[in-house]
């Protein structure tokens, strides 16, 4: 009985090879805007569940873009959501995202004056497959074929991450989904980045300019004053500027080099 049913397990796999092929690409802008593009496409085997997927996902996201797609023998679909910042897109409906007690904390902010940071940490399960030796040997030959990506975009360089795959300046990362996918477990996806506040960069430069050139004028003006009266009131005002310069060199060097630590009250995804 056992080699009947893994011979027809053999036989079943065999439409199924290949079968199923799904894309997930998030693309998050420089000013934190978060777009998903979505494809889903198998053969016939699965297109009943892909088109299941699609109509749940429908009646969650009023927004959701869809697009009919046909590639070879295979066809689904391809979804487009648009967020206009990172913590809508943290409190949407999607469990990867989310937050699992004890799992995962989806995503965390942490919002500065030079960068807001992020720290995704995504989880994705599925219950692991219970066959025997022989039948998991000809699912895995057969779902060789099966891809499951999910990638992420960057606007700037990962501090951290643990991605499959990453191109060399770390912006592009992409994790291999399939093997749980088909095998079941859990897997987590970690990455951490900065979106800079390139604005608030520039006007704290603008800021110690107008402190530092304020210290050379009362420098200037102290040496050259005949009045010792007047030169001790220009020589206070010079140490005056030249502490705020130093002072807010100090404390900007700090604000950037600083290494960013997040806590529970930092995480602003929805929790499961």
């Amino acid at each position: 009985m056992k080699q009947i049913l893994i011979a027809a397990l053999m036989l079943l796999c065999v439409p199924c090879a290949g079968c199923f092929q799904a894309k997930f690409d998030m693309i998050i802008t420089d000013d934190g805007e978060v777009f998903e593009h979505c494809k889903f496409t198998g053969n016939a085997f699965v297109i009943r569940q892909i088109e299941d997927w699609k109509a749940q996902n429908e009646q969650f996201n009023p927004d959701l873009h869809t697009k009919p797609v046909v590639e070879g023998d295979q066809r689904g679909y391809e979804f487009d959501l648009h967020y206009p910042d990172i913590e809508t897109f943290a409190k949407s409906d999607g469990d990867l995202h989310r937050a699992h007690a004890g799992r995962n904390k989806g995503v965390s902010q942490r919002k500065g004056w030079f960068f807001d940071a992020y720290d995704f940490d995504f989880y994705f399960t599925t219950p692991p497959a219970k066959l025997p030796p022989e039948a998991e040997f000809a699912t895995q030959a057969a779902f060789n074929g099966v891809v499951y990506d999910v990638t992420i975009q960057l606007p700037y360089s990962a501090d951290s991450h643990n991605a499959d795959r990453s191109d060399v300046t770390n912006k592009f990362l992409t994790w291999n989904l399939a093997p749980t996918l088909i095998h079941g477990g859990e897997r987590f996806m970690n990455v951490r980045f900065k979106i800079w506040c390139f604005d608030k960069i520039a006007l704290t430069a603008a800021a110690e300019l107008l402190l530092l050139a304020a210290t050379i004028f009362f420098f200037v003006k102290a040496r050259a004053e005949g009045s010792e009266s007047l030169g001790k009131d220009l020589r206070f005002k010079r140490n005056v500027f030249a502490g705020l310069f130093v002072a807010l060199a100090m404390i900007s060097a700090y604000m950037l080099l600083a290494p960013v630590a997040f806590t529970e009250a930092d995480i602003i995804s929805l929790a499961i």
